[in-house]
């Protein structure tokens, strides 16, 4: 069952849920992300989210900044941290639902760590940061905020050329 974006009742999860799946994802495998890794493997996976799922994998938003899109909470936590692994896991709310309960967001999640896991901070740049993108769409206007709608738009044409 696909659910429309505009269903108050699914509007996502937060995103250092995402991020810290995507960190024990890494560390199960005996490695480590750095922050660049994690915001681009969170965008990544909030697109396909959208493309196949039909609904965000997180409420925050995602900003067109020069260096790609960022996840501006994600940010306040790590702020200008580079290429420094991240050493443990982010913060989360009191409250806030796991993925682990949602099957469907955890496959894709882990169908983009398994695609997309292994690739440095740079490659996962490029493609972010690649003609067409919703970066690229976005980037230099007024305004910063990536649209889910053009995320969804632009993920659904990767996941129908795959």
């Amino acid at each position: 069952m696909t659910t429309a974006i505009d269903d108050p009742h699914r509007t996502g999860y937060a995103a250092e849920v995402v991020a810290n799946t995507l960190l024990e994802f890494a560390r199960s495998e005996g490695r480590q992300l750095t922050q660049m890794q994690v915001h681009k493997l969170v965008f990544i996976a909030h697109g396909f989210t959208l493309a196949l799922l039909g609904r965000p994998l997180m409420y925050n938003t995602v900003h067109a900044w020069r260096n790609g899109p960022v996840v501006r909470r994600l940010w306040q936590h790590w702020g200008e941290r580079g290429t420094r692994p991240i050493d443990a896991p982010l913060p989360v709310s009191p409250g806030e639902p796991d993925v682990t309960g949602d099957s469907e967001v955890l496959e894709v999640i882990r169908s983009v760590w398994n695609a997309y896991g292994s690739m440095d901070g740079v490659e996962l740049s490029r493609l972010t940061h690649s003609r067409g993108s919703p970066w690229s769409q976005v980037y230099g206007q007024t305004g910063d905020l990536i649209p889910n709608e053009i995320t969804r738009e632009y993920y659904t044409g990767l996941a129908r050329s795959a």
